[in-house]
Order: structure tokens, then C-alpha cells, then sequence
């Protein structure tokens, strides 16, 4: 008799936590949008355009997520030219800078110079349910003078590494920001084309901003390849001179490969020796403190005399490759340098193992390495 009261007491305790805790979707949509009628855009400007919104709300006092759509005058929002969630995804503000305004602009077709109307709206959305505010508000916003983000970008010129012969293509690391790592040589002139047929646009630097022309960029031959990022968001463009790059272990920081810049964007080093770091082989250089074998490594890249960290994109490895791994398994992202931040583990195969390592900066438009040329020791 007792253990059925005892279960019939869990019984009503577990239908009255079911209550307490029934999933609660009521919620409202924003009921007033708030931003600025009119904007000049300038790209450089440090300062914020702010998009508001009040009204709506959780029935049941918790958070609701917003998205933020928008679209040309006359345009229903069902095929949007861009949308993105709100400040943290739940704030009833949408901070947008001028190059983000700038790019949405861009892709209603509003040209540089010249004003036109972008309308926004705001969606809500709560446990899979989604409404529609039902509101919009307009933005004229006027484009600086500027350039037309173009698809690819090349460059040329008797300075480049092959005196202009052929174009060396950059790589695209975001909408409207190019890079490409090269030597510079000659009288240093370079020339930055659209395209590699008659039709390009050429593009020069002067005056701190990019601008549309057939003069020419001069930079200084040097013995180290430049990192030249040109960023048509910004209109600006950045040199950079890469001195050196060597690969090495996290343990114990000794280096197991000098790469050598040897063209096209490629660093490479070769007859490079692999011998995973453990105690039973003193001639690795073995912490004191290490009782496992450790094979984990990263880069270390010279740039304009400050060193940074050449590493994996997302973190730390926690497995050793097998094989068949993507391309983007060893694909490089640059960081400051942490001892035990973005390294990869070694593949056990090139244990006790000669190899080249080489660098490639623009491989499928991604920076990343790749060991070959493997044999024993």
C-alpha cells in the first residue's frame, strides 16, 4: 500500500513538472522600426548607422531572435539582397557599418555617386516559429565615389615576377578584399587588372585610395616577397614583406623546416627531417615534462619583423590524419602566437621520414600546406 502511494505521489509530481515546464511560443513581432532617412556613405568612416526597432515581445518574458532583411523600393522581402540577425542575434538594434551599408548598396545596383532607397524590415522568431513585422522603413543612402568590386583581380607590371608576361591572380579572401603574396623585382612597377583579357578594369593607388587608371603602382624590389592585400571596400591597399616562415613543434618550438620563397606565392623546404619529440629519443629535444610522443606543429611566419602564428583555422587538431582528409584539413589561418593554440597533429606515416613542405598561398583560394617527396630517413 505504501509503495502505491509513493508512486502515485511521483506520478502527480512528474505531471506537475511537465506543467511548470511546458514550451511557452507566444511572442509578437516588433511594432515600430526605427533608422535614419538618409546616409552618406563613406567607407572609411569609424562611426555606425544604427537600426532600431520596439514593441513585440516573449509571452513568457524569455528571448526572442531577430533577423534583419533587406531589398530594393518595391520589393516584398521574399527574395531579400541581404539579411543577418540582430546585435547577439536577440537585441532589438542592428549596428551596420559604413562598408556593410556600402556593400548592400552595391548589390541593389546603386553605383558610386549616385543615391537610391533601400527599405528593411525585421523578422522574429521563437521556438521555429517565425512572423513578420509587416513594417518597412527607407534609407536613401548615397555611395561615395568609388570602385565596382570586381571578380577577380590580377596583377602585372615589369616589376612582377615574371615582368608582366603573364597576370598572377589573387586570391579572394572576402567580398571585395583580394590578396597575393610575390616578389617584387625591377624598377618595381606594378599594374592591378580586373581580368586577364583586353576588356579589364586597371586600378592604381594613390593619395591613400584606390582608384580607377592606368598609372602604375612602384614598390620596392626586395630580396622577401610582399603580402599585397588591395581591399575595394576600404579603397585601400597594404604591402607587407614576408622574411622568413619555418615550421615547428609546439613542444618545443625547434624547427623542422626553413621555407624558402621560391615563386608563383609558394614557400617551400625540402630534405626536411621528421622525427616525432619522446623521451626514448634524447636527440628530439624532449621536454622534461613530456611522457607521450608529440608530433604537433604550426608555422612561423616573419612579417614586417613581428612574428605570427601560420596555424590551423580551427583550433587545435585532436586527431592524427589517416588520409583523404579535404584540403581545407590543412588549409592556414594567421594568429598570434599561443604555444598551444592552432596546431595540427602529424600524420604517423611521416614519422621518421625526409619531405619537402611546401606553402602554397593560393591553392584553390586558400592558404595551405602539403608535405611530398616522402621517404625514409
Amino acid at each position: 500500500m505504501k509503495r502505491i502511494i509513493y508512486l502515485s505521489f511521483i506520478f502527480v509530481l512528474l505531471i506537475s513538472c511537465e506543467k511548470q515546464y511546458e514550451l511557452s511560443t507566444g511572442f509578437t513581432p516588433p511594432t515600430d522600426l526605427e533608422s535614419p532617412l538618409k546616409v552618406d556613405i563613406d567607407v572609411k568612416s569609424t562611426e555606425n548607422i544604427l537600426l532600431k526597432w520596439t514593441g513585440g515581445s516573449a509571452e513568457d518574458g524569455s528571448y526572442v531572435t531577430y533577423e534583419v532583411l533587406f531589398d530594393k523600393t518595391g520589393g516584398d522581402f521574399s527574395n531579400p539582397v541581404y539579411r543577418t540577425f540582430s546585435d547577439n542575434g536577440v537585441e532589438s538594434v542592428l549596428t551596420l557599418t559604413h562598408v556593410a551599408l556600402n556593400s548592400i548598396a552595391r548589390n541593389l545596383g546603386i553605383i558610386p555617386g549616385e543615391t537610391g532607397n533601400i527599405i528593411w524590415t525585421v523578422v522574429a522568431s521563437k521556438a521555429g516559429e517565425i512572423k513578420q513585422s509587416g513594417l518597412t522603413e527607407t534609407i536613401s543612402v548615397t555611395r561615395g565615389e568609388g570602385l565596382e568590386i570586381p571578380a577577380t583581380l590580377f596583377l602585372y607590371g615589369s616589376g612582377s615576377e615574371n615582368e608582366g608576361q603573364q597576370g598572377f591572380e589573387f586570391r579572394q579572401e572576402s567580398e571585395g578584399k583580394f590578396v597575393i603574396y610575390t616578389k617584387v623585382q625591377g624598377d618595381g612597377q606594378l599594374i592591378l587588372r580586373s581580368a586577364e583579357d583586353e576588356n579589364a578594369i586597371q586600378y592604381y593607388y594613390a593619395d591613400d585610395k584606390l582608384m580607377e587608371g592606368t598609372q602604375t603602382i612602384s614598390l620596392s624590389s626586395n630580396e622577401f616577397p610582399y603580402r599585397i592585400t588591395v581591399d575595394f571596400n576600404t579603397l585601400s591597399l597594404k604591402t607587407e614583406i614576408i622574411s622568413g616562415v619555418r615550421a615547428i613543434w609546439g613542444a618545443n618550438y625547434d624547427t623542422f623546416g626553413e621555407l624558402n620563397y621560391i615563386g608563383n606565392g609558394i614557400f617551400q623546404a625540402d630534405n626536411c627531417e621528421i622525427r616525432f619529440i619522446q623521451q626514448s629519443r634524447p636527440e628530439t629535444n624532449p621536454p622534461s615534462w613530456l611522457s607521450w610522443i608529440e608530433e604537433r606543429y604550426y608555422f612561423i611566419a616573419t612579417i614586417d619583423g613581428n612574428e605570427w602564428c601560420w596555424g590551423r583555422k580551427d583550433g587545435i587538431s585532436p586527431e592524427r590524419p589517416t588520409g583523404g582528409e579535404p584540403l581545407s584539413f590543412y588549409e592556414i589561418g594567421e594568429f598570434p602566437w599561443s604555444q598551444w593554440d592552432h596546431l595540427w597533429k602529424m600524420s604517423g606515416s611521416l614519422d621518421l621520414r625526409k619531405c619537402t613542405i611546401i606553402i602554397n598561398t593560393n591553392l584553390e583560394n586558400m592558404v595551405v600546406h602539403q608535405f611530398s617527396n616522402i621517404t625514409p630517413l
